[in-house]
């Protein structure tokens, strides 16, 4: 986390170093915050808070902590800078803060933050100007005794409220400007921000930080908002490590070593109407309780035509969902869904990059899910709007943690390539 270039007491120490949940009363009285008068825009804070980006052209790589959250989920914290206020007199600048825990999510593109959420608030004091400095000290003593709460607002954007789909839930996010930090100057950026509404708080789970970078801009389906990554711009890799709790985001190169063998090629949803570039890959087979199905067994289209089975990573969702039309379809062959006990997922492999005499049965990797050794073990059908035409949809299966919590999955974003190693 930023911290300014002048002195605090050690009450406001604790909060801002330790993210100790204080209230904002306490932190404004701790640090004798003056009464305001007026609301400055982000670009007035001082030059410690400015937020031009590196700009290098080094490959580099960042590693986060992850903390554990709610359903297997991790989150890392996010501090988001509210508007600047002047005090009385002018004779200081106030920035107020919020810390945020916010869950890791490899299915959505946005970061969103839900009111009354934040982990810690706090006040951080701007580098005060030279005419600051020159005020007599009775009208530093007056603002002390008129002290009032600094308010938390959010800067307003370009952008009007949208309607927007989580998991199955539709809700509204209204769309702020904030300067955002994660402990590394190379991701502090001014960006715009979602606020969620109650209904997509429930379904979200709390605040998020969307990992899908590409929208599909030729999708009616919502009004788009610049992604986080896309506005981040320079990060084309990340890996998340559950096993160890940390993140790694890279720029200008891979976190995939040249001698994986079991790379998983991920496919574009898009051009069949996704809304944004989802991490999905072929799915070979899908076997639950030891009954394999694969998309030639697996005909339930009015026309008899095949369709394929892809799998989406969403490291923001606890366990593991089937389209409806999946779910029906594996009914009908007379699966009771409600009982499974164990999932294999087989994904295909870049297995063409395998020598002539290596065994084929490296063309598929496989994730694996046991009701009796994953706590997070869970199946369930959801209805998703991504595609134009649902007859010839794919079926989807959305891996969550119930598989993702076993291992490391790195994704190159740009190359369209993928691993899981399982600790």
């Amino acid at each position: 986390m930023f911290v300014a270039a002048v002195t605090y007491p050690l009450t406001f120490l604790a909060a801002a170093l330790f993210s100790l949940p204080m209230d904002r009363r306490t932190i404004l009285s701790s640090i004798i915050v003056s009464p305001i008068t007026t609301i400055k825009d982000i670009s007035d804070v001082s030059n410690a808070n400015k937020i031009d980006s590196i700009g290098s052209t080094e490959p580099w790589s960042i590693i986060l902590p992850l903390e554990h959250s709610s359903g297997g989920t991790n989150s890392v914290r996010v501090t988001l800078s509210y508007k600047p206020t002047s005090a009385l007199f002018g004779s200081r600048m106030y920035i107020p803060k919020k810390i945020y825990k916010v869950i890791v999510d490899t299915g959505s593109p946005y970061l969103v933050i839900a009111d009354g959420m934040e982990y810690a608030s706090y006040v951080e004091i701007a580098s005060p100007t030279e005419k600051q400095r020159m005020l007599p000290p009775i009208l530093e003593y007056i603002s002390g005794l008129l002290e009032e709460e600094v308010p938390y607002q959010l800067k307003e954007s370009s952008y009007g409220p949208t309607e927007e789909i989580y998991g199955s839930k539709k809700g509204s996010i209204e769309w702020r400007e904030s300067l955002v930090q994660l402990r590394d100057e190379r991701l502090t950026k001014n960006i715009v921000v979602g606020v969620l509404d109650k209904g997509l708080t429930e379904e979200s789970g709390g605040p998020l930080l969307g990992l899908v970078k590409n929208s599909n801009y030729n999708s009616e389906k919502v009004q788009l908002r610049p992604t986080f990554l896309e506005q981040e711009g320079e990060i084309s890799s990340f890996q998340i490590d559950s096993p160890n709790r940390q993140m790694t985001l890279a720029s200008g190169k891979s976190l995939i070593p040249n001698d994986t063998k079991s790379v998983i090629p991920m496919v574009d949803l898009r051009p069949l109407g996704d809304f944004v570039e989802h991490y999905a890959c072929n799915v070979k087979e899908l076997q639950l309780d030891g009954t394999i199905f694969t998309p030639e067994n697996i005909t339930s289209s009015s026309d008899g035509r095949m369709r394929r089975i892809v799998a989406v990573f969403d490291s923001g969702l606890t366990g593991c969902l089937l389209t409806q039309p999946l779910w029906d379809a594996l009914q009908q062959k007379g699966m009771n869904l409600s009982r499974v006990k164990s999932i294999d997922v087989g994904v295909c492999t870049e297995h063409e990059h395998l020598g002539k005499h290596e065994d084929t049965k490296r063309s598929i990797f496989n994730f694996h899910a046991d009701e009796s050794k994953n706590p997070f073990f869970n199946l369930s059908p959801i209805s998703l709007d991504w595609f134009d035409e649902e007859e010839s949809a794919p079926y989807v299966v959305v891996l969550g943690q119930t598989f993702l919590t076993q291992g490391i999955l790195t994704v190159d974003i740009d190359d369209r390539r993928a691993t899981f190693v399982v600790e």
